[in-house]
């Protein structure tokens, strides 16, 4: 994957301006947004035939968190293991596939990161899985201030130690290794609405790209930039490491690019994936699994 941290985000601002338009019809909820996805006629994937255990590493966007009425913990709408079917998970998708319901070892963690991974992977090598979904990086970026995210190489070191482990510990299973999302583009989509901007500035989290959200300077700008080119040495590195694991599969970057829209983001905290936003993660990384050998 090349790095994308020049990718012309000026460009995108028409876009953005038409997209924040619509930021009021948002809700905690938003799993009217779009119809269920239809499961039907799945084929199960070559690369994960017959997976009886599904584990799952990551943090809390696989734990659905803020995508509900309520805020928290929604792992019903995890579009990993979650059992909703206006999401259409990874699970309800493999069910579908191959009539074998999956167990679910949800080891994701709020506000985990790489390293908490590693913490966790026990859990997930010990239910024996078949498929492992991988989804970190976000906390790795988003933190109080730029000299607390974590280094690209201890980023990708960490990676690189939990897909072997999960090799030589879980052979039977495949890794689907997910990219990190556009954080900038959910800072860029909120910025114009004086919600988010409340939100995100009352808030701790990931202050080194939401602080100050309405801030224009160029040290503001600089700050954020710097978040962004990160998130895309995460993803750089998710592909190099997923490239030279045994049976690992990356979605190709698919999550990155992905342009969120409003209602695929919480009403809550205008950063978490909304129903609408887990769902379209679902697919995307259906979508990478069908694609992988």
């Amino acid at each position: 994957m090349t790095s994308t941290s020049m990718r012309g985000r000026a460009g995108r601002l028409a876009r953005v301006v038409v997209a924040t338009l619509a930021l009021g019809v948002l809700a905690g909820c938003a799993s009217s947004a779009a119809s269920a996805p239809d499961l039907e006629q799945l084929e199960p994937p070559a690369a994960a035939p017959e997976v009886v255990t599904l584990g799952i590493l990551g943090d809390s966007m696989s734990l659905g968190v803020n995508a509900c009425q309520e805020p928290g913990q929604c792992a019903e709408v995890s579009w990993s293991g979650g059992t909703d079917p206006a999401v259409g998970s990874i699970a309800l998708r493999l069910a579908a596939a191959s009539g074998v319901e999956p167990k679910v070892v949800n080891a994701a963690k709020d506000g985990g990161d790489v390293g908490d991974a590693l913490d966790r992977v026990d859990e997930v090598i010990q239910a024996g899985p078949q498929l492992v979904t991988v989804l970190l990086g976000g906390n790795d970026a988003c933190k109080p201030t730029l000299e607390e995210m974590t280094p690209a190489a201890e980023y990708e070191a960490q990676l690189t130690e939990l897909f072997g482990r999960l090799n030589a510990e879980a052979p039977d299973a495949t890794i689907l290794a997910l990219s990190v999302p556009d954080l900038y583009r959910l800072w860029d989509i909120g910025r114009a609405d004086p919600r988010a901007v409340q939100t995100w500035n009352s808030s701790p989290s990931c202050s080194n790209l939401l602080g100050d959200a309405d801030d224009d300077s160029a040290e503001a700008t600089a700050r954020r930039d710097a978040v962004a080119a990160r998130v895309d040495e995460f993803n750089a590195a998710i592909a190099r490491v997923c490239a030279a694991a045994e049976r690992c599969i990356d979605d190709g970057g698919a999550v990155f690019a992905y342009d969120f829209s409003p209602e695929e983001i919480s009403g809550i905290d205008f950063f978490h994936p909304s129903v609408a936003g887990q769902r379209v993660i679902a697919q995307l990384a259906w979508e990478a699994l069908e694609g992988g050998s």
